[in-house]
């Protein structure tokens, strides 16, 4: 197998019925796991147990999902394109991961529960996953608006509406309970 090109041994472990399915991944891992390490390392600042981590989740997700390769393609185009778009949502992340608690840090009011209920909605805020959490701090607690929050989330306002969406609603099951 290590004769065929990368497209041929996708399309190999894309066909779920092949007994050498696991021989081309394997192929296809060993071809690529150290420059594309490399790579993640290089883009993540020189954090190697990041890049490490990356690399692992980049495998999984093929592993996962094998038929997102379209096997007109280009293997390497498409693998460090994963690898690439990997880096560019992890500084997203923590980019606003940043502006939200660089603003929370800024405000001088501290947290002031006051009723039960407030206690009771604070409760079901923290139990809310970190997505989720932010969405609803942001755009309920610090009055920002849609528009803001896709500048902070670099986003469209349509997707932070939907995120909102989704987020309100699982706080609304949390306080139900």
């Amino acid at each position: 197998m290590q004769s065929f090109s990368d497209e041929q041994l996708m399309r190999i472990y894309q066909d779920e019925q092949d007994n050498q399915r696991q021989v081309a991944f394997d192929c296809l891992y060993h071809r690529y796991a150290k420059a594309i390490l490399q790579f993640l390392y290089f883009s993540l600042n020189n954090d190697y147990a990041k890049a490490q981590d990356f690399l692992h989740d980049l495998f999984v997700k093929i592993i996962e999902k094998p038929g997102s390769f379209d096997s007109h393609q280009n293997f390497k185009a498409w693998i460090y394109r994963i690898a690439s778009n990997m880096c560019k949502n992890e500084f997203r992340r923590s980019a606003i991961n940043q502006k939200y608690y660089s603003h929370l840090a800024n405000t001088s009011e501290g947290i002031v529960i006051e009723s039960e209920t407030e206690k009771k909605l604070h409760t079901c805020i923290c139990q809310l996953n970190q997505e989720h959490r932010s969405l609803i701090t942001l755009r309920f607690k610090m009055n920002l608006t849609i528009k803001e929050m896709s500048g902070i989330y670099e986003c469209p306002e349509g997707t932070i509406k939907s995120r909102l969406f989704y987020a309100t609603k699982e706080l609304t099951k949390l306080y139900k309970l």
